[in-house]
């Protein structure tokens, strides 16, 4: 069974990280007839707020309430509060990350052939997380992937071996470089309110900066780096 943990209220409200500062939200038009919920990321479309999508960038920020659309309709003007300020963090869900088994590994290595990616370096610098079996709750960086046999070598060795009873999960597959861990740049949405954790990110177009993962439960905190307001 593939890993299944929190899903939080999409981009939930965390900290600021300027000190004594507290993200208040401002008030946006919305885009008449939407419904629009408390941890949406939104973007500004002809000077009205709409919800973000994958690949959007100059993202304007989250939002801070949550609107039904009978609440906003087309014939009225409404306006919902925006958490816009550039130096607040965000904590939300990840998906379409690889989820696992092992087909052995040493105290160093993994090794999957069901990856079948054979591109040396393919993973380099990925977060790789056992949640299952032998080595379970080890979270590791991938130092060096060697694609002729599939092969995860780790930065710091595991407490014991993999075997094909552990389970894990590996973020970031869009391509070779693309990986996804603490500090990683340019990270896109799934949608207004998941990250992708299968981002391409080599080109840095996607509007996340990751500040920390938590594997276990399938979160990141992220600041939004590609902002229409910074």
């Amino acid at each position: 069974m593939a890993l299944t943990a929190r899903t939080t209220n999409g981009f939930e409200y965390k900290q600021n990280k300027l000190n004594g500062i507290v993200d208040n939200a401002v008030k946006y038009e919305l885009t008449p007839g939407v419904a629009f919920s408390e941890g949406d990321m939104v973007v500004l479309t002809t000077g009205k707020v709409a919800k973000a999508a994958a690949n959007a960038t100059n993202v304007l920020g989250v939002m801070a309430e949550t609107i039904a659309a009978a609440d906003n309709p087309a014939a009225a003007t409404t306006y919902g509060r925006v958490h816009d300020n550039p130096y607040t963090v965000f904590r939300c869900s990840f998906a379409d990350h690889v989820d696992s088994t092992a087909t052995g590994g040493t105290t160093t290595t993994l090794v999957d052939t069901a990856l079948s990616t054979s591109t040396d370096d393919y993973w380099n610098g990925a977060l790789l997380y056992i949640y299952e079996g032998p080595a379970a709750g080890s979270i590791r960086t991938v130092k060096d992937y060697t694609g002729s046999s599939d092969t995860l070598t780790v930065e710091e060795p595991f407490p014991t071996a993999p075997t094909t009873a552990s389970k894990y999960i590996l973020l970031g597959a869009g391509g070779s470089g693309d990986v996804i861990n603490k500090g990683s740049i340019g990270v896109d949405l799934k949608d207004e309110n998941t990250i992708d954790a299968n981002a391409t990110i080599a080109s840095e177009a996607g509007p996340l900066v990751v500040l920390s993962v938590d594997p276990a439960k399938l979160t990141m905190d992220v600041m939004i780096r590609k902002h229409l307001y910074k």
